[in-house]
């Protein structure tokens, strides 16, 4: 196994790499066929409830929340897809039903705006560990002031 010297440019790309395979393993793994429970259940974490603050219908005890699963396990049963179901609730309780934003309009900052900046990251790591690099020869007067304090040390 390669080691890589630490703080090496080898080493902050083996990172940059390794972080950017993980987080597209996490974020793009399938899981296999899912039944109509498993389904409702992974919508349920997908929408808000509109009367609480910030917790998912999957996790609110309002019986707006217990309405919207009973609509979505009806919706599931009746055979709707999940665009559908979306579309559905978005119609009766507006974008704010969701707990992912819309990916268009102004919303897709919320989407592109954490790859900009990680990017942007990783270039300045990347910049700032490759700058100065490069050792100039010394210069003959380097070389006098070598000499000088070298003498007076002795």
């Amino acid at each position: 196994m390669r080691r890589f010297a630490p703080g090496s440019v080898e080493a902050w790309v083996f990172i940059v790499v390794s972080l950017v395979a993980l987080i597209s393993v996490a974020s793009f793994a399938g899981g296999g066929a899912v039944n109509d429970g498993e389904r409702a259940e992974i919508l349920n974490d997908q929408f808000a409830c509109p009367t609480c603050d910030g917790q998912s219908v999957a996790e609110s005890n309002a019986a707006v929340a217990a309405t919207i699963r009973q609509f979505i396990r009806d919706e599931v049963a009746a055979g709707s897809s999940d665009t559908e179901i979306r579309d559905a609730l978005v119609q009766s309780y507006g974008t704010e039903v969701l707990l992912n934003p819309p990916s268009s309009g102004v919303a897709t900052l919320v989407w592109v705006l954490p790859v900009v900046v990680l990017a942007g990251g990783a270039g300045i790591v990347i910049a700032s560990l490759t700058r100065g690099r490069t050792v100039a020869a010394p210069t003959a007067a380097d070389e006098r002031l070598v000499a000088e304090l070298r003498r007076e040390r002795d």
